[in-house]
């Protein structure tokens, strides 16, 4: 037998209840399997949700997903736009590279270079809480009262909802310098007191309710650039739920003009060997078609409080909890927290 075929019989002996455990072992079988080695190196040095590049498909053809897609690695090994991946679970969808505005591009790179930028804002630090978190990339990134004063700024079409809005605004990233501090004027005549009244204004100002962070990498002409943005806002609605809403966007580079469309581009939505999902796919009114996983391994309904979806190119992530986050006494709102989230769907509109 060959190495592929004795595969193929192990995969099917374990998928198909020929052995005792209840348990799915193929998964933890196939990490073992030659590539898996590979696999699990490159995995630890990818972001949390790892990138991987789509099959190169030609646009004059006209096969954009225009959607984004749920794959099952297990039932369907090693597709075309992953093909030495055997285990786990893959969303894909059709990433385009957005151009910032150049007076925002300009800033980002002053900050790169740890300079203020023209209107003297100094290169600030940026991090994230609570849940769902990513990383925090590069300098530049930055933090807004609002996700309108976001979306004006970065001059990116990304989506509003007035339910949100209209909810009490969290902290979904604190921004601050990277320089040092400045004592304010007058300052030696405070009182420990008064030192401490002031920093604790400070941090609360720099605790923003929208923001977004960084990656950057290298281009061709050996120069760094922004590659990367990530968009968060974080809400808490009326009846206690917290939202937490990413937008991932790729930007435009001297490699990736803007308007460039990866077909099929892949981030892999779980990669944990005990957990398997099923996936209801939910349309809105407006028709964006949504990814709603539910774990069927493990009951917790924070594993099942999660939604994603792409519009314009944009990578949308959507995420809820209740009161002070999930635990033991809130094991049975699963239902509950999939309805509320799908109302949070239902309110999103395009820019503008």
């Amino acid at each position: 037998m060959t190495p592929d075929r004795d595969e193929t019989l192990l995969r099917e002996a374990l998928q198909k209840g020929l052995h005792p455990a209840e348990t799915d072992l193929w998964p933890a079988v196939a990490e073992a399997l030659p590539a898996g080695e590979r696999r699990y190196r490159r995995r630890t040095r990818a972001l949390r949700l790892a990138i991987c590049i789509g099959a190169p498909l030609l646009l004059a053809a006209g096969v954009l997903l225009g959607r984004a897609e749920f794959t099952n690695l297990r039932t369907n090994p090693r597709p075309s736009f992953a093909p030495e991946n055997n285990t786990g679970y893959a969303i894909q969808y059709d990433q385009t590279a957005y151009q910032l505005p150049d007076r925002l591009m300009d800033s980002l790179q002053a900050h790169y270079n740890g300079q203020p930028d023209a209107d003297g804002i100094p290169p600030m630090n940026i991090s994230t809480s609570s849940y769902n978190l990513r990383p925090s990339g590069g300098p530049g990134g930055r933090g807004y009262g609002s996700w309108a004063d976001l979306t004006a700024d970065t001059g990116l079409p990304l989506l509003q909802s007035t339910l949100l809005d209209s909810a009490a605004p969290g902290d979904a990233i604190y921004w601050d310098s990277l320089l040092p501090d400045i004592p304010p004027e007058g300052s030696e005549d405070w009182t420990e007191q008064d030192f401490i009244l002031y920093h604790n204004r400070l941090q609360l100002s720099q605790n923003k309710p929208a923001g977004f962070t960084v990656i950057w990498s290298a281009t061709s002409d050996y120069q760094m650039a922004p590659d990367l943005l990530s968009a968060r806002r974080k809400d808490r609605l009326d009846n206690g739920y917290t939202i937490l809403l990413t937008a991932q966007t790729t930007l435009a580079t001297i490699d990736r003009p803007a308007g460039t469309t990866d077909v099929q581009h892949c981030v892999y939505f779980n990669q944990s060997s005990g957990y398997t999902w099923d996936v209801e796919e939910y349309t809105t009114p407006s028709g964006m078609v949504v990814l709603l996983p539910r774990c069927t391994s493990n009951k917790s309904p924070a594993l099942s409080s999660y939604a994603y979806f792409e519009q314009d190119g944009i990578y949308y992530t959507v995420f809820l909890y209740p009161g002070e986050g999930w635990g033991p006494d809130t094991r049975d709102k699963t239902e509950e927290a999939r309805t509320i989230l799908k109302s949070v769907l239902d309110s999103f509109e395009p820019a503008g």
